[in-house]
């Protein structure tokens, strides 16, 4: 039937009473009954699966981020539902409105944790990833007092081969219930279905058995289809024999028989499941469910705004409101199902008792602290996906430090770390056998913080680890000292941060070496080529020998930088004199230093004129047979310098000179000619050499 004015004016009455919600007493569990916490009466759950379909882009959708939900509680409350079970939730969106008009009706919520990320029957992992989406929607929504509890997983384990996922799924329980006790001031439920065409005895029994109390489920749904009006006192007999002593709440978590395909369900069951005896052992209910699907098995039919309630709406509206169940007072009820399971072993039920590690984002922030080759961060989740199994595979065979094995109890110490984490544990370990693979690899990046020195509990814990992460961590890091390390870009993509010091290190010894080198081989090239025969190098491989014979050259602009007062000193940098020596001197004589009877009368504008040529021009060395030594200033011959002074620097003559510089030598028989022809102008060379004794 369309939404009439008075359902649309309830819409807008429960709306408005949303803002000033008042708190619902909140349910607890106390044995194998939910109880009202403040009278304490007993709770049975009356409840429908809320859950629209997804929408046009196949995207799921959230119904309590939705105002959707105000037009459907008018609908949920003429079927007297206390209970709605939400498969999806956004935890980024605000559930603030529909929760709170959900608590004024009286509608408590049962929240599925797994979407996108869940505990994988035939690869099962738990880990951060699945952690921490989990424990975002916990947040979401656990500040509500109408939060009845949540599901970790439903139909995960279905038969002997995926029996060893069971234990992964304790291991969740075990997680968040920590979790939910640490943070939140009241107990919240976290429980587990079972589907009913599977051994569901076996699985129940494991999900409770052990010594390992805070590891077991809080309560058990069960999902069965076959409760029809031919096969109902047969379905109920079996589950009282089985859950009779079941020592925590057991409800149907989907139920919903159909006699004959196409036909609308009667829903007979439910008068079974709100009577006696199975209100002793069974506490109540989930239809599946309000919106309708492909398989027809909806209440009713959304057109726009309007909602359309269908047959099965009808049948279930008039077998729920004839259920009278006897409710048990918490103060009258003693509990007698104490009796704890022993963990199922064999062929029939392969998990094991041994659960994976306990969670913890610190041991992996040490880990991967202490590797030197890290997946590189901001890659996408298929590329990481992808690099992860071909390295590591599905199995423990090639990674044991990151995969679990559910039926024997092994785990590795980093299995619970995120793929982003393991990926980089896999990468590292490439990375030992050739360092090449780390800088080739496009998804891999050099680490530069190490946890493993950085102090806390991170030694001790990656001591426990061991070398191949297969030991088991005792000791869990309260911090790691730093966040998650710096790295180096080695492919194309994200641009490097940072040089580590064993990059910077080698990029100046490898400058340095080619520095040298360079250096070495230009003077070698111009040694051999005759173009710089000054220097103390080609001296030396010239082999010239003239330290004995040859007499000091006064220089003509440092006359004081090389003299010694004492005949006896030897030549050198200090106290020696330098002269000139042509290498074709044959047939002349050596001038003695300052000896100016070659030279003309000077003014002091010339030596000023002089010295302003004394820098080597901008075109580099003086040509090949002709070379001046530069004037810079004038001393008298008997000035001295104690400390080392540098060789005079050469340049090449200018033809616009005014002053002529004179040659180093002259044949015994020539006249003095100062003109530049006379000059035998070749590569010059210095030599040093003792100064002669003055009075000789």
């Amino acid at each position: 039937m369309p939404l009439r004015a008075g359902t649309l004016l309830a819409w807008v009455v429960i709306l408005c009473a949303a803002l000033v919600a008042a708190d619902v007493d909140p349910v607890m569990i106390k044995g194998s009954h939910f109880f009202y916490h403040t009278n304490g009466s007993e709770f049975f759950i009356r409840g429908v699966t809320y859950q629209p379909p997804s929408n046009s882009n196949n995207t799921q959708v959230d119904p309590l981020a939705n105002l959707d939900c105000m037009r459907d509680i008018v609908f949920l409350s003429q079927l007297n539902t206390n209970v709605i079970r939400v498969s999806y939730i956004d935890p980024t969106q605000d559930h603030t409105a529909c929760m709170s008009a959900l608590q004024n009706a009286g509608i408590y919520v049962f929240v599925d944790l797994p979407t996108n990320l869940t505990i994988n029957s035939t690869n099962p992992q738990w880990n951060l990833d699945i952690y921490n989406s989990w424990t975002q929607k916990i947040d979401a929504v656990a500040g509500f007092n109408n939060l009845l509890g949540f599901f970790v997983g439903n139909n995960i384990i279905t038969n002997s081969g995926n029996s060893p996922a069971a234990a992964f799924v304790k291991a969740a329980v075990r997680d968040l219930k920590s979790y939910i006790n640490s943070k939140y001031n009241r107990d919240i439920p976290v429980g587990y279905e079972v589907n009913a065409a599977a051994n569901y005895d076996i699985v129940s029994s494991y999900m409770t058995c052990g010594s390992n109390t805070s590891a077991a489920i809080d309560f058990l749904g069960i999902s069965d289809f076959n409760l029809c009006s031919n096969n109902t006192s047969q379905g109920f007999d079996l589950i009282s024999a089985e859950y009779g002593i079941y020592p925590v709440p057991v409800f149907f978590a989907d139920y919903g028989c159909r006699d004959s395909p196409g036909s609308a369900r009667m829903f007979a069951e439910v008068q079974n499941i709100y009577g006696n005896p199975m209100t002793n052992i069974i506490s109540g209910g989930i239809v599946f469910e309000y919106f309708q699907d492909d398989e027809l098995n909806g209440l009713v039919s959304i057109s726009g705004t309007h909602v359309n309630p269908l047959a099965d709406f009808t049948s279930y509206s008039s077998q729920i409101a004839k259920i009278t169940p006897s409710p048990t007072l918490v103060s009258n009820y003693v509990v007698s199902n104490t009796f704890t399971p022993s963990c199922s072993t064999g062929a029939a039920f392969s998990a094991s008792p041994t659960l994976p590690p306990v969670v913890n984002q610190n041991i992996c922030a040490c880990m991967v602290g202490s590797l030197d080759c890290i997946a590189k961060p901001g890659l996408e989740a298929a590329v990481v996906e992808f690099r992860y199994r071909s390295i590591c595979g599905s199995t423990s065979e090639n990674c044991p430090a990151l995969h679990g094995n559910g039926s024997n109890g092994t785990y590795g110490a980093f299995s619970i770390c995120t793929i982003n984490d393991r990926l980089s544990w896999a990468l590292n370990q490439l990375y030992q056998y050739s360092t090449a693979d780390c800088y080739s690899d496009a998804d891999a990046a050099i680490a530069h913080t190490n946890y493993y020195s950085s102090g806390g509990d991170c030694a001790e814990a990656l001591y426990e680890a061991g070398p191949s992460g297969t030991g088991t961590i005792s000791t869990f890091p309260t911090s790691t000292g730093s966040s998650y390390p710096e790295y180096t870009n080695i492919g194309a993509g994200v641009p490097s941060p940072v040089l580590s010091n064993g990059a910077i290190a080698g990029i100046v010894v490898g400058s340095i070496v080619i520095f040298t080198a360079f250096v070495l081989g230009c003077v070698r090239i111009c040694c051999w080529r005759g173009k710089r025969r000054g220097c103390a190098c080609c001296i030396r491989r010239r082999g010239i020998k003239f330290q004995e014979d040859a007499t000091k050259d006064e220089n003509q602009y440092h006359p004081d930088s090389r003299h010694s007062k004492s005949p006896d000193q030897p030549g050198g940098l200090r106290g020696g004199g330098s002269s000139i020596i042509s290498d074709d001197s044959r047939g002349m004589v050596e001038l003695q230093p300052w000896d100016e009877r070659y030279l003309p009368p000077r003014s002091n504008s010339e030596f000023q004129s002089t010295s302003s040529r004394s820098e080597i021009p901008a075109h580099g060395l003086a040509s090949e047979g002709s070379a001046y030594v530069s004037h810079q200033r004038h001393h008298s011959s008997t000035s001295q310098h104690s400390g080392p002074e540098l060789v005079s620097s050469l340049a090449a003559p200018s033809p616009m000179d005014s002053v002529k510089e004179l040659p180093a030598f002259r044949a015994h028989d020539q006249p003095e000619d100062k003109s530049l022809g006379s000059m035998k102008l070749l590569s010059p060379v210095v030599k040093v050499l003792p100064v002669p004794n003055a009075d000789n």
